[in-house]
């Protein structure tokens, strides 16, 4: 049996690269910042750098504060609600700032972006499709 999918965005992402990066767009107040974030789906959720919600103006830890377990230990982050757009698909999101400035890997996971989209691999042909749900 075959299943039809339309997507609203077609995009190519570099293969040699570790694990599949695109451009993201984060808006808060008025401001922006661009930043490159890896697509997790073993994320639970969308997890930013700190530097990038101080150059939207967030005070981070006025938001809901949550541990996450990584492999490599434990990182606090807090939750604040964003404007969040990837191939120029916009959502409203929930996503979270890293507590530390450590942490060094941008992530679109699970809750705030993967399921708020239906995501579309080729990676023979290192190929991404995506739209808005």
């Amino acid at each position: 049996m075959a299943f039809l999918i339309e997507y609203q965005k077609k995009s190519h992402y570099e293969s040699l690269t570790t694990g599949i990066t695109v451009e993201t767009v984060l808006r808060y107040g008025g401001l922006e910042t661009i930043c490159d974030a890896k697509i997790d789906t073993g994320s639970q959720v969308c997890l930013f750098g700190r530097g990038f919600a101080d150059s939207l103006d967030i005070d981070v830890e006025s938001g809901y504060r949550e541990v996450f377990s990584t492999l490599s230990g434990s990182v606090v982050a807090y939750a604040h609600e964003i404007e969040l757009e990837t191939l120029s698909l916009r959502l409203q999101s929930y996503v979270y700032f890293a507590e530390s400035y450590d942490i060094r890997r941008n992530l679109l996971g699970r809750q705030g972006w993967l399921q708020l989209v239906t995501l579309g691999l080729d990676d023979y042909k290192s190929e991404l499709y995506l739209r808005i749900n």
